[in-house]
């Protein structure tokens, strides 16, 4: 093929003019340098290009301020022409750089960025409305100057829910409706207006092929397995599964034929060719059963069929029956109303009505018999093919330990649907697009927009169309969508990316791999589409009935015996036959109960819980038991009883004496001296003893952490905290080691329950021993924490006349130094940054306590990161940053807070 160069056309140069925020052109950034652009297909572009901060004078030669450096401002706007592209962006981020030299370095990104600075309205799942594509956008951009573009019709047949909160903005709350109706976003950055378009139709190959010394500089193929599934399992609404019509009764379908492929063999079952991964015997093994998978498919199939229409008929049958015996319990009811209200007559008539509804439900029952066997044969025919087929009826144990190494388990979940075979047709097709490995082609070209003799491509190379990719030497040729493309104008590059790829293999290699599909989706199951996005008549239809008021008042439904119930403008009334001044009824979120015909409700149950003047049983509580009135509150919770009260009495009678318990528990000074009273400890007391103990045993752990923290030889030094040690262990060994009067130590656990006679004078003694040391103790911590205090406030208050010092000063400045420069590539980061203050020429760092230091992070959107911040809080003058604290792009400053 000839192609006319017109060597008149002038090569299309990337041209950026700086404008207002109202897009008024001020100038043309003609000395950009390291300019390059990033187009990514559905999302926001970015742009970044370097001034210096001096430039050459055309008519002088001499080096002068570039005044651009002081006319770009952030949130300006940047057009960017590129050929017959033509794009607006806003500018978010300028870097003042002098390491290597000095630059000015300007990023932005496409004009849809300035939607993120909006609040999005809020939406709700939980009330219940739809919005189709164009109805969601409106509402979402209505306190924006953007508009809505084209949207493809098949967005605006369907409906969903959404959930955005109050903190949301317009950008996330968009990019959310483009993800839930799966489209393709079109930003037109000229006109502000969004668009969405079908995925499906986007794109279209316009001849643009790049190979080995056309065009091609680099080539890197990436295929990853994250994604890659074997075994899918399917599920629907409330749980729905697959088993009853999936052939091998399976809740999953499954696919080997990657791991098999390129395994052939003949028509005789003899190996043309082994598999890369699996064994021979276990290929065989597979083909065969799909073979056996296909030979009783089509009788499975009937089977099910069969036993799906049999099973709509007892469905028929059962709801006969269920009424039938409606019927039979009302009359049971009214023949005890006959016989409590001694009506012969009436008795005679509901004892003729129960013996002949009594013989429908037989009848119909004996009609119902060869049905249910029918149903159960069915079930069981099916469930023996299914056994037959099954892996492990087919595969030697050896076989299926193989094959278990490539099972690659993952789940599909719908709630959309509510049929079997629905469910299991759809879950066919989204098995396709799981099964095989992703991936991914990363192409450097030649910028053909730079090349004069090539502007037969300066159109054909699309964000979102089709292009070839030829690379011999690692046998790539693929046709694949245009994802992104990234322009380096300096360096005369671009590199695309592309997705989605279709591998342009030959006849023979497409048959090898349609031949070893898994059974479980074999291609005889007839598909049909499922359907469930709402178009505008059928939503308005169900709307009408879903949302139809039906009014009580005209509508009045009477049940129960005797009509006992009625709905009606009153609410829901039950009444006693018998007693028809006794009702109760449901009405505004309350039941009441009445025994004088609705004079008065003395019984009601409210959301805020139950009146009533008597309960009568038992009374459960949940987690929490709480009862309270104006005198105190009693309350019964995880923690135990608490009881708040003014007055507490606990009453007992001895003889004709009653006494309050309370008053001889206030009057024991000590929870020991009670116990020691008869020199016998009984199994009570014992259980009260061992609390004691631990509470005395928290108060000893918590002087050991003062002693610790106090003294750098934890008080050892002092007699006093040496003889109360030897105190602790003294009192501890008479409680847990020594033995008592029945040869167990006093608080054993295999005597908690008997009674122990003790000394009594050695009880005492080891316990008031402990206690007079222990106060002692406390009174050395006591002088000793005052004296730390002291200390403390004369360090606070040189720090703070340092401080006063400093303040003085007239030159603040803050130095932040990386061990290891302040830029990093391909996620290989580790640096440690430090801080450091100057008052004038004096380094004043160690002079300020950890917590005037404030570090901080921005995400490359300029974010703060509030969770890194706040794990940063007073940690001094240094921090570590490595790979887990960079997203991307993260800037990292630190401020300085000195008290006055």
């Amino acid at each position: 093929m000839f192609i006319d160069i017109d060597y008149k056309k002038r090569i299309q140069e990337a041209k950026i003019h700086l404008a207002k925020p109202n897009m008024d052109i001020i100038d043309i950034i003609h000395e950009k340098f390291r300019d390059t652009v990033s187009l990514k297909l559905g999302n926001i572009n970015e742009l970044s290009f370097t001034i210096p901060f001096q430039i050459e004078d055309d008519t002088t030669g001499e080096m002068v301020d570039n005044e651009h450096v002081d006319m770009i401002r952030e949130r300006m706007l940047l057009r960017l022409t590129l050929g017959s592209y033509i794009e607006w962006y806003v500018i978010d981020e300028i870097e003042e750089n002098g390491e290597d030299f000095d630059s000015f370095i300007v990023k932005a990104f496409s004009l849809g960025y300035e939607l993120r600075a909006k609040k999005s309205p809020v939406f709700s799942s939980e009330d219940d409305t739809t919005y189709n594509a164009k109805e969601a956008l409106e509402k979402m951009l209505s306190g924006t100057i953007w508009s809505i573009g084209e949207i493809d019709p098949i967005f605006n047949e369907m409906y969903r829910t959404f959930d955005i909160s109050e903190n949301t903005n317009v950008l996330d709350s968009v990019m959310q409706v483009v993800e839930t109706f799966g489209a393709l976003i079109v930003w037109d950055t000229v006109n502000r207006k969004i668009s969405l378009k079908d995925m499906k139709k986007n794109g279209k190959f316009r001849g643009m092929t790049v190979n080995y010394g056309k065009l091609l500089r680099s080539i890197k193929r990436n295929r990853t397995t994250d994604e890659m599934i074997t075994r899918l399992h399917i599920k629907g609404s409330e749980g729905l599964t697959i088993h009853s019509v999936n052939p091998t009764g399976m809740g999953y379908i499954e696919d080997f034929s990657f791991f098999m492929y390129p395994f052939e063999r003949d028509e005789n079952g003899n190996t043309i060719r082994s598999s890369y991964f699996m064994s021979d015997e276990l290929c065989h093994a597979l083909l065969n059963h799909q073979q056996t998978v296909n030979d009783n498919y089509l009788q499975i199939k009937r089977l099910q069929d069969e036993l799906i229409e049999k099973q709509a008929k007892m469905i028929d049958y059962q709801s006969q029956l269920t009424t039938k015996q409606m019927e039979l319990e009302n009359i049971l009811a009214l023949l005890d109303l006959a016989k409590s209200t001694e009506d012969e007559a009436l008795i005679a008539q509901k004892e003729i009505e129960k013996m002949a509804k009594e013989d429908e439900i037989y009848l119909l029952r004996q009609d119902m018999l060869p049905l249910e066997n029918s149903i159960n044969g069915l079930t069981s025919q099916i469930e023996s093919l299914q056994n037959a087929i099954s892996m492990e009826a087919s595969f030697t144990p050896e076989l299926l330990d193989e094959l278990n190494l490539y099972v690659i388990e993952g789940e599909w979940v719908d709630d959309r649907y509510t049929d079997p075979q629905e469910l299991y047709d759809d879950g066919i097709k989204k098995f396709e697009e799981m099964r095989q490995p992703k991936v991914v082609i990363d192409v450097t070209i030649d910028n053909l927009l730079n090349i004069i003799e090539e502007q037969y491509y300066w159109d054909k190379l699309v964000l979102g169309d089709l292009i070839k990719v030829k690379y011999p030497q690692m046998n790539i040729e693929y046709m694949a969508k245009i994802i992104e493309i990234n322009y380096d104008f300096e360096n005369q590059e671009a590199n695309i990316v592309i997705a989605n790829t279709t591998d342009l293999l030959d006849d023979v290699e497409k048959l090898q791999q349609l031949i070893y599909k898994s059974s479980s989706a074999t291609t005889l199951v007839e598909n049909n589409k499922y359907k469930w996005d709402k178009v505008n008549a059928v939503e308005k239809e169900v709307n009408a009935i879903i949302t139809q008021e039906w009014n009580a008042n005209k509508n009045k439904i009477i049940a129960g015996v005797n009509n006992s119930i009625e709905v009606g403008n009153r609410g829901i009334l039950i009444k006693n036959p018998d007693f028809p001044n006794e009702m109760l009824i449901a009405q505004a979120g309350i039941l009441a109960l009445t025994e004088d015909g609705g004079e008065s409700w003395k019984t009601a149950i409210k959301p805020s819980g139950i009146v009533a003047e008597r309960l009568i049983g038992k009374i459960i509580a949940g987690q929490e038991l709480i009862i309270t009135n104006s005198a105190g509150s009693f309350t019964f919770d995880a923690n135990g009883v608490q009881i708040d009260a003014g007055s507490f009495i606990v009453r007992s009678t001895s003889g004709h004496q009653t006494i309050n318990l309370l008053d001889i528990w206030n009057d024991t000074s000590a929870m020991v001296d009670a116990i020691i009273d008869d020199n016998i400890v009984t199994a009570y007391e014992k259980k009260m003893l061992k609390q004691k103990w631990n509470e005395m045993k928290t108060l000893y752990d918590s002087i050991v952490v003062r002693l610790n923290g106090y003294y750098d030889d934890q008080g050892n030094s002092i007699p006093d905290v040496v003889v109360f040690h030897d105190k602790y262990l003294s009192l501890y060994n008479y409680l847990f080691i020594d033995l008592q009067t029945d040869n167990f130590p006093l608080l054993d656990a295999n005597n908690m329950d008997k009674s122990t006679r003790i000394d009594r004078i050695v009880f005492d003694k080891r316990f008031a021993e402990y206690d007079y040391y222990r106060v002692k103790v406390q009174e050395i911590l006591d002088l000793r924490a005052k004296e730390l205090a002291e200390q403390a406030q004369n360090t606070a208050d040189n720090a703070q006349r340092n401080i006063e010092e400093v303040m003085d000063d007239i030159v603040w400045k803050i130095e932040l130094h990386s061990s290891h420069g302040t830029t990093f590539r391909n996620g290989n980061i580790r640096t440690t940054i430090t801080a450091r203050v100057y008052r004038g020429k004096d380094d004043i760092t160690e002079t300020l306590p950890k917590s005037s230091f404030i570090w901080s992070k921005r995400d490359r959107y300029g974010n703060l990161d509030t969770a890194w911040n706040e794990e940063h809080v007073g940690i001094g003058n240094v921090i570590e940053i490595d790979e887990y604290d960079v997203y991307q792009k993260a800037t990292f400053s630190c401020d300085v807070d000195i008290a006055e």
